[in-house]
């Protein structure tokens, strides 16, 4: 006879009805054994077992095999697997269930489909409680931002609940342009409370401060958490290559190093372990299975290898977009183009389905949501408000919906950005347009933070481009371009430092 199969609720989704109707079918058909039925149905008992489970959508040739056993009409079961095919098809793009995050990072709300990095969380945590500063180090991918959100902030949060004194916790995040001074929030609340500052996305400090002075003393207000006297607890997200953070101030650099020996948690590789729940628990915990054979491969395809957690992650996003049931399989982590090409094949597939004019808007878009590096590695660029000029036009919108829908870019109220930097290394494509057009967007980067600075100090004149400058970007940025790729404010600055230079200059020879 077998095991009893387990109870199946045929109103929990279309797999699940049709599997419940070919259990009927067998009851009807004098309730044969698995066993008998592959005898006849040239397939394994497993297989046909399997297809009335209810846990993936089961092939239409097992489905037909299965009816004509039990003496059914094949036709009538091809067209209830297609209805059931069909329905188990996700059509809404609305990611809100999802169990994973793809290139995003996860949120404090994410914290139950966080996995893998309690005992970072717990060293982290450790470290600024004996010296009152800490600072998580790791490259870009290894997931900081994450750690900090939905590992490391639930558990502050958490120990302030049982707490005897009050306790504060903020979050800074670089880049943002906050409604206040970032330096403002290291004020510590009271005398007696303790408070925490959790700082992300520090690299983007040279956007928040273009001016170096002002960046070393952001930086040196952090250091002096480690007194006792300031009454704060830092923890600090950084990337290993941090010296561009004030290269001018030796001396800080210098004490940053030293500090950086003593107070820091290295972001760790994650082991097959750490991988496995990553994988595994998030589809638990949101009612689904992960494959073994998929768990298996997608930890031989990362084990190992640098910078690979939001390979990974949108990789399982995209297969359990494609899935069919509650089962996330390997056939489908193979379609969507495995670890290492999911990223690729996304952008693509978005970038394909744009008409000519929106491909040429998409290039770019994604160019200015870049920082190309000058000797260091590239990164995202988070878009200000000023800049959202370029995103008032019909197609710029339709194509931000289509990258922001794709979870390739990510829009959160009017500040642009994109998921994340794996894909300036993972896309072919806008790899190829960073380095044709790299020299330029240097050039054009230098001259957004200038005109920006230029704007807030009340457009002095000695804040002007002069000679070679001026020159160089004239001819880069013509003021009659047909495509016009500077804002208001950088072509402002721009066309007020050539004003300048013409009323400056000696006239020249005149005719007799």
């Amino acid at each position: 006879m077998g095991r009893p199969e387990k109870p199946l609720d045929p109103d929990a989704g279309p797999v699940q009805r049709l599997a419940h109707e070919l259990r009927q079918l067998r009851a009807s058909a004098g309730g044969l054994t698995y066993r008998a039925m592959a005898c006849r149905a040239h397939y394994s008992a497993t297989a046909l077992a399997q297809a009335a489970a209810g846990d993936r959508l089961p092939s239409l040739a097992v489905v037909l095999a299965y009816a004509r056993v039990c003496g059914a009409d094949p036709t009538v079961w091809e067209d209830r697997w297609r209805e059931a095919d069909e329905a188990a098809t996700p059509h809404d793009h609305d990611h809100a269930s999802a169990p994973y995050r793809g290139m995003a990072r996860f949120e404090p709300e994410h914290q139950h489909l966080f996995f893998g990095r309690d005992r970072v969380v717990d060293d982290l945590l450790q470290v600024a409680r004996e010296h009152r500063f800490a600072a998580l180090v790791g490259p870009s991918g290894s997931g900081k931002s994450s750690l900090l959100r939905a590992g490391l902030l639930p558990a502050l949060r958490e120990a302030a609940r049982h707490a005897r004194h009050p306790v504060d916790i903020r979050l800074i995040t670089l880049g943002q342009d906050p409604p206040s001074d970032p330096a403002r929030l290291l004020e510590p609340r009271g005398a007696d409370t303790e408070t925490w500052v959790v700082v992300d996305q520090t690299q983007h400090a040279a956007q928040q401060y273009t001016d170096l002075h002002e960046r070393a003393q952001f930086g040196m207000r952090l250091f002096a958490s480690r007194q006792p006297e300031s009454r704060l607890r830092v923890i600090v997200s950084i990337r290993p290559d941090f010296q561009w953070l004030a290269p001018s101030y030796r001396p800080w650099i210098d004490g940053w190093i030293a500090a950086m020996q003593r107070h820091t948690v290295v972001m760790p590789a994650m082991g097959s372990t750490e991988l496995r729940e990553a994988i595994v628990r998030p589809a638990i915990a949101t009612g689904l299975i992960v494959e073994r054979e998929l768990t298996a491969r997608l930890i031989d395809d990362v084990l190992g290898r640098p910078n690979a957690l939001p390979m990974l992650s949108h990789a399982l996003l995209e297969t359990w977009r494609r899935r069919r049931g509650r089962v996330l399989t390997l056939a489908d982590y193979q379609a969507v183009g495995g670890a290492h090409g999911a990223i690729a094949a996304t952008a693509e597939q978005v970038y394909g389905r744009l008409t000519d004019a929106q491909a040429r808007t998409a290039r770019q878009v994604l160019l200015r949501l870049i920082a190309p590096g000058d000797g260091t590695p590239d990164t995202r660029r988070p878009v200000h408000p000023d800049e959202l000029r370029l995103f008032e036009l019909p197609d710029t919108r339709a194509v931000l919906d289509a990258l922001v829908e794709a979870r390739l870019v990510i829009m959160d109220g009017e500040r642009l950005e994109l998921a994340h930097e794996a894909l300036i290394t993972q896309w072919p494509r806008l790899g190829g347009w960073l380095e044709q057009e790299r020299e330029r967007l240097l050039h054009r980067r230098h001259l957004t933070e200038t005109a920006r600075a230029w704007q807030r100090l009340g457009h002095d004149h000695g804040d002007f481009y002069r000679g070679k400058r001026l020159s160089l970007a004239a001819q880069l940025f013509p003021p009659h371009a047909e495509d016009d790729e500077l804002t208001p404010v950088e072509r402002a600055f721009l066309n007020a430092s050539l004003a300048a230079h013409a009323a400056t200059a000696p006239p020249g020879p005149t005719g007799g």
